[in-house]
């Protein structure tokens, strides 16, 4: 079959080569056909394209040889050393490696044939593990170390003076029930009922009594941080007007002749009031006043010490006198706290249960209780529809101050950027050490 050679179509006409598609008709596709034909001929002749064949179908491995490459190496004389490790021993040689010893022939019966029969080794070995022998391991398998076992400590006899360290236990109030932080001790229930002015709904009753008191108890706030304000100033005030007296005094101690007669020197010249200041000055203390300060001072500091030891003395004398004194505060402090407290010291119950409980005066611990939300709606935000109704408080927030002052957990300060570890910078001196070459 002849051959066939795919061409560009003739253009007969070439008007115009500025057209959108001109140049299409000018692509040489002559190295693309002859690429597409050999790849057609391989494919013809080998049965696939010879770039995607494996390497085993390209190529063989000759195992025997070129026999005339064999016949002229083998007249040559092998080396010693080949001669040395060619040679081989018929003795196998000795074997270093360990090995039980052969267990005699067993002879065979109708029991072993059938699979039934137990020899009396692992019989020996069954019966250890039932009656709980060792675990069933022998004495190799056996842990060193029990988890479960109570620590072993080891005293070193060279610290034998020294006390035993005694192991850490819960302290005895964590099984007491927690102390409530309200003012007459009552203890408050987990999930306190929420007061009824403060429904989606209320009635206007229940709105107004909730709406006046926490009105009356704003103002009541208000009026106590303006008390503070201005006692605050009022002190502010008293230390400016002590301060400024205390300063007048100085200038009416120091304002002597003294400075009006800087005043009065002119052209080098000094008053007669400034040389009269110059000479009050005192002169220098002579060693024998010097010693009699010091001897001074000492007696004064005896003094003082030797009171304040007899005033010891005396209260030693006085400590049962004081312990029983304190005794006795303790008690009338303890039985005029439980006169306060109801009798029934249970969970409340009572009307005011939806209201914010009186906490002590006294702060327990470092950080104050926070205050409850102010969860008022006033007239111009009540609305009458649940879609416009807008939530108002936080569960989470509640329950974690319902938390506080039930007692249960301690007031703590949030920290927000927590203390980073020291770290030293030094340069290194490396680079000054060098040598001129």
């Amino acid at each position: 079959m002849a051959e066939t050679t795919a061409l560009s179509p003739a253009t007969h006409r070439q008007p115009s080569r500025k057209g959108k598609k001109a140049w299409r008709k000018n692509v040489d596709l002559t190295e693309v056909h002859q690429g597409l034909d050999t790849t057609r001929d391989e494919i013809i002749k080998t049965g696939g394209v010879i770039a995607e064949k494996p390497a085993d179908q390209l190529f063989a491995t000759d195992v025997s040889g070129d026999a005339e490459i064999s016949k002229l190496q083998h007249g040559k004389k092998l080396l010693k050393a080949d001669e040395i490790l060619a040679q081989r021993s018929a003795v196998p040689g000795l074997d270093g490696k360990k090995r039980k010893a052969a267990e005699p022939a067993v002879v065979p019966n109708k029991k072993q044939k059938n699979g039934e029969f137990v020899s009396r080794r692992e019989l020996e070995r069954l019966r250890a593990v039932a009656d709980g022998a060792n675990g069933g391991l022998t004495v190799e398998d056996q842990a060193e170390h029990d988890p479960w076992a109570q620590p072993v400590v080891k005293t070193d006899p060279q610290l034998s003076f020294l006390e035993d360290v005694k192991p850490a236990h819960e302290p005895k109030t964590l099984k007491h029930a927690p102390k409530a932080l309200t003012a007459n001790g009552k203890r408050i229930p987990n999930i306190r009922k929420p007061d009824a002015g403060k429904s989606y709904n209320p009635l206007v009753d229940d709105w107004s009594a909730l709406f006046e008191r926490e009105g009356a108890a704003a103002v009541e706030a208000e009026k106590e941080r303006l008390a503070t304000e201005a006692q605050a100033e009022a002190k502010e005030a008293r230390a400016l007007d002590e301060a400024a007296k205390v300063d007048a005094a100085e200038k009416l101690e120091y304002a002597t002749d003294y400075d009006s007669a800087w005043e009065s020197e002119w052209d080098g010249f000094q008053s007669e009031a400034e040389e009269a200041h110059l000479q009050k000055q005192r002169p220098r203390k002579t060693p024998t006043e010097r010693n009699k300060v010091k001897a001074r001072k000492e007696r004064e500091a005896k003094e003082v010490h030797e009171r304040k030891a007899k005033a010891r003395e005396m209260q030693e004398k006085r400590i049962s006198q004081i312990a029983k004194e304190v005794s006795a505060k303790d008690k009338a402090r303890r039985a005029h706290t439980m006169a306060l407290q109801p009798a029934d010291n249970g969970p409340s119950d009572s009307e005011d249960e939806g209201k914010d409980v009186q906490l002590q005066r006294l702060r327990y611990g470092k950080v104050a209780v926070p205050d409850a939300p102010l969860e008022v709606v006033l007239p111009d935000e009540l609305e009458d529809s649940l879609r416009r109704l807008k939530p108002e408080g936080n569960l989470m927030q509640e329950r974690y101050r319902n938390m506080l002052v039930s007692g249960k957990v301690e007031a703590r300060k949030r920290k927000w950027q927590h203390k980073q570890a020291k770290k030293t910078r030094s340069e290194k001196w490396s680079y000054k050490d060098w040598q001129l070459k």
